[in-house]
């Protein structure tokens, strides 16, 4: 790490290994704890080189607040820094709520209470085989579920990071205040006839 300036890394689980599309919630359990506890050990062994964030038990219609106890236990036991957050633990089945749906608000309400940070870390989710970087579609639907509900008016204060730049979103801030723009000037201003006699 040293050679390269690296000062300090995060580690967390892989998201894809996390077993959260698996039926049996037992497995689903175990899994995050023994990744959680991997990392907790690698960052003793080098606690000037590492932090961690830790990996949540996520499946499709488990209530939110049964990951409540693992998210106690990454900060206030392991020292972690925040948690990851899969978007889609159904892995690509439909069956997951989108991240602005009132389904999420516990978790949401969870971390505001006590300031913990939420990094939404999508795994190759989507069905749709044409995708073939699936993470990257899933967590700019994300984004976009999140701003476009009331996430942000319920629970002001999120810390909400998102991997991969976000996504695609990026790419598109410019359309969305182009939009946001154009939606108080009339469609005559803006033909191009008006435009040529500027």
């Amino acid at each position: 790490m040293d050679s390269v300036g690296t000062d300090l890394q995060i580690l967390s689980p892989r998201p894809l290994m996390m077993l959260h599309g698996e039926n049996r919630w037992d497995d689903v359990v175990s899994c995050a704890l023994d990744n959680n506890d991997l990392i907790a050990r690698t960052i003793k062994l080098h606690p000037k080189l590492f932090r961690g964030v830790g990996g949540l038990p996520q499946a499709t219609g488990v209530p939110l607040e049964k990951m409540f106890d693992e998210i106690k236990r990454c900060i206030n036991d392991l020292g972690f820094l925040g948690v990851l957050i899969n978007p889609d633990p159904s892995d690509g089945a439909g069956k997951s709520p989108p991240m602005g749906d009132p389904y999420w608000y516990p978790l949401y309400e969870f971390l505001c209470e006590h300031d913990i940070p939420g990094h939404i870390h999508s795994c190759a989710c989507c069905g749709r085989e044409t995708y073939n970087e699936h993470f990257i579609t899933e967590e700019s639907l994300a984004i976009s579920s999140i701003s476009r509900s009331d996430v942000f008016k319920r629970f002001p204060q999120p810390k909400l990071l998102v991997s991969h730049s976000g996504g695609s979103i990026p790419y598109q801030v410019g359309r969305w205040r182009s939009n946001r723009q154009s939606e108080s000037v009339t469609i005559t201003e803006w033909s191009p006839r008006n435009r040529a006699k500027a």
